[in-house]
């Protein structure tokens, strides 16, 4: 397959059992799990009362089926096989260490490690991206020193506990706007779910990152504010030349709720669909620079692919959408990730199909 050609999985997961914190479930349960019958068992209940997974014990569950006792390598290699020979891509690293729960077996430089390991034995087959929380120390620096030994891109996981415009974060999106080729960025957007912050927020979360008021919002809605597309747009005016993906385009959840109550005129912010929002600020071209995924997302329900054609219809949308399915955390929506790679490819045709995962990946990747 020629680079021209070349599709790219924009968006999965490589992380494993061992990045995760220890009390992501509640102890006994979560040693419960490393055995082998009890998991499939949970599994099956999972199956009937939770099907898409989106609970905290099933997304664990689903976490240690498919990492438990692997590396990142082992991991990969699950994927892999779903797609042509060929395929390209990006693997976003999970830092969980400061989300309430425990600490994590392996550190975050750790899992980069291991991930810049994996990318350099495969170069043009993994793209890494570098795993960025401003609550790090030196975390300026030491994503910089990441870039510069090879990682293309920064993933942020603001429902992890930080806003995406934090102030410790403008010196890092300062440095990487001046540069001749900045690092797409790449950034959850969907409202927080079963990964997310489960401790007491602190006064440094309740800080307005413009305006420097401190808040009062309670965790949930804290942790919306943190995932809320509105909350990229200063960070998209301020540092315009940065390409910013908001991904899974809003989430499930609101393409069901776009889907039952379709946004009109005159509706209030809060009540938008965050699928809305997204399209809105791609179709008024006020954004340039802003792009969306569709991963996990259209992996969860197979009604959403007719809703994306429809979407892919405006031109602003069709140039800004990229193909990622969220592996493996898309296993969580019990569709085989083959399956659903291929319905997409369908259902939208080999032209918008190639729009979303050959042509705008090379952009959005600058390669």
């Amino acid at each position: 397959m020629s680079a021209a050609s070349t599709f790219t999985n924009c968006h999965i997961h490589t992380f494993t059992h061992d990045h995760t914190p220890d009390r992501f479930v509640p102890t006994p349960l979560n040693y419960l799990m490393r055995i082998g019958w009890f998991r499939k068992a949970l599994l099956g209940l999972v199956d009937r009362f939770d099907p898409k997974r989106t609970g905290r014990i099933s997304r664990y569950a689903e976490i240690v089926e498919t990492s438990y006792g692997k590396d990142q390598g082992a991991v990969f290699e699950q994927v892999r096989g779903f797609y042509p020979e060929g395929t390209r891509f990006v693997v976003l690293p999970m830092d969980m260490a400061l989300m309430g729960l425990g600490p994590v077996k392996k550190s975050i430089d750790d899992q980069h490690d291991e991930l810049l390991q994996l990318a350099a034995a495969q170069p043009e087959t993994i793209i890494p991206f570098v795993a960025v929380d401003p609550r790090h120390d030196a975390i300026v620096e030491k994503t910089k020193k990441r870039i510069g030994q090879g990682f293309a891109g920064i993933k942020l996981y603001p429902p992890i506990g930080y806003h995406p415009y934090d102030r410790r974060l403008w010196p890092l999106y300062e440095w990487a706007n001046e540069l001749d080729y900045p690092p797409p960025i790449l950034s959850h957007c969907s409202r927080p779910a079963s990964v997310q912050f489960h401790g007491q927020p602190t006064p440094d979360m309740q800080i307005d990152p413009e305006t420097g008021v401190l808040g009062h919002r309670t965790r949930p809605e804290l942790l919306t504010w943190f995932t809320d597309p509105d909350s990229y747009r200063t960070l998209l005016r301020t540092y315009g030349r940065l390409r910013v993906c908001l991904a899974h385009f809003g989430g499930a959840g609101d393409w069901d709720r776009y889907l039952s109550h379709p946004w009109a005129t005159g509706t209030s912010p809060s009540q938008k669909s965050w699928l809305s929002k997204i399209a809105d600020m791609i179709r008024s071209g006020e954004y340039p620079n802003l792009w969306t995924d569709i991963s996990y997302t259209l992996f969860a329900d197979d009604e959403y692919v007719y809703l994306l054609k429809t979407l892919l219809a405006h031109e602003r949308i069709r140039s800004k959408t990229l193909f990622g399915s969220d592996f493996y955390v898309v296993e969580s929506a019990r569709l085989e990730e083959r399956h659903r790679a291929v319905r997409i490819r369908a259902v939208l045709g080999e032209e918008l199909f190639r729009t979303i995962a050959v042509d705008n990946p090379r952009v959005f990747l600058g390669r």
